[in-house]
């Protein structure tokens, strides 16, 4: 691991105390500096880069949702470029591998919206939306569709979790533009979050209601088809009953997955086993902060974005058996996304 920076989105607006996004630079050691103001932004929530590193872009989690993109100059000063509006509360994004599209998932809305990318990364056109439909078991919380989480499968295909429906719903991007495809169903109530593709070709899904990591395989016939293999549960300890699972990532060398759990505020070692097709709940272990949404893995250290602590706490991971020793935090304004820059 060199010197670098990571990109941190926050909340701004209600309880939120941070002002849009900041940029923190990490040493060689892992270790991070206080964040720095990059760019003023409402509620900048989750954060993505074009594959060329030129472009950042995020989302404005509001009512009146919007995206954003920003061009990276010198490597840590952000230069807006433009916004487009997208249904309410967008939550999540991911672009295109061939920095085609920019897939946006608008919780509240339950709709997934593709944004055409210029070939300089910025903002081209406006964005099309495919509203989700239906609801799942639980009243409170899958009324309606929420889509949560957009990814790209290694083959372009575009996977969006929906919470309140329990599906997987999939995209494919064609030289018309992008079209619907088919879905994945979960258990009932799962209420799928986030996912992450691992070495092996599986892919792990954490379920927020569930409190459970769902693993899935590509299916053979299908372009970014899966098929449900296990169901393991994301803590290795008894959930409390506020627990809510939250971000999922993979180790360096694909042995442990990690999860964090709001509530109990744990990050969790899963031992990937019989090939990746299941996983095992080894350890649990304080997060150092409260409420913690997002994690990011970079070799043998981890950081942890948590939410109602104000930190990013930072993790150094036993290279044998995947757990997390705890060794520093930041002071940090509502962070609630942390990516490499």
């Amino acid at each position: 691991m060199g010197d670098g920076l990571f990109w941190l989105g926050t909340y701004t607006g209600g309880q939120g105390t941070g002002r849009g996004i900041y940029r923190m630079r990490r040493a060689a050691d892992g270790g991070l500096a206080e964040p720095e103001l990059a760019a003023e932004l409402a509620n900048p929530s989750y954060l993505a880069l074009h594959p060329d590193g030129g472009v950042l872009y995020a989302v404005s989690e509001l009512t009146e949702g919007a995206i954003a993109a920003f061009a990276v100059e010198d490597g840590h000063r952000l230069r807006p470029l433009g916004t487009r509006p997208v249904p309410a509360d967008p939550c999540h994004l991911a672009v295109a591998p061939d920095g085609s599209y920019l897939a946006v998932a608008c919780y509240t809305a339950g709709a997934v919206a593709l944004q055409r990318l210029a070939p300089d990364g910025g903002l081209h056109g406006d964005p099309k939306i495919f509203q989700g439909e239906g609801h799942g078991p639980d009243p409170s919380r899958q009324e309606g569709p929420h889509a949560h989480m957009v990814a790209f499968a290694g083959d372009g295909t575009l996977w969006s979790t929906d919470l309140g429906t329990d599906r997987i719903r999939q995209f494919r991007i064609t030289g018309g533009g992008p079209l619907p495809g088919g879905e994945v169903r979960l258990p009932a109530g799962s209420g799928p979050r986030h996912l992450v593709t691992h070495p092996s070709g599986h892919v792990y899904l954490v379920a927020e209601l569930g409190r459970s990591v769902i693993v899935l395989r590509p299916e053979g016939g299908a372009p970014g088809g899966l098929d449900v293999l296990t169901e393991s549960p994301a803590m290795h300890g008894e959930p409390t009953p506020e627990a809510l699972s939250a971000a999922i990532r993979t180790g360096a060398d694909g042995r442990f997955v990690y999860t964090t759990t709001r509530g109990p505020d744990v990050i969790t070692t899963l031992e990937v086993l019989d090939g990746g097709s299941r996983l095992r709940p080894i350890s649990d272990y304080p997060c150092e902060g409260r409420w913690p949404r997002d994690l990011w893995v970079d070799g043998d250290v981890a950081y942890a974005a948590n939410q109602f602590s104000e930190n990013v706490t930072i993790f150094h991971l036993d290279p044998d058996l995947g757990v997390p020793e705890y060794r520093g935090a930041v002071a940090a304004p509502t962070p609630v996304c942390l990516i490499p820059g």
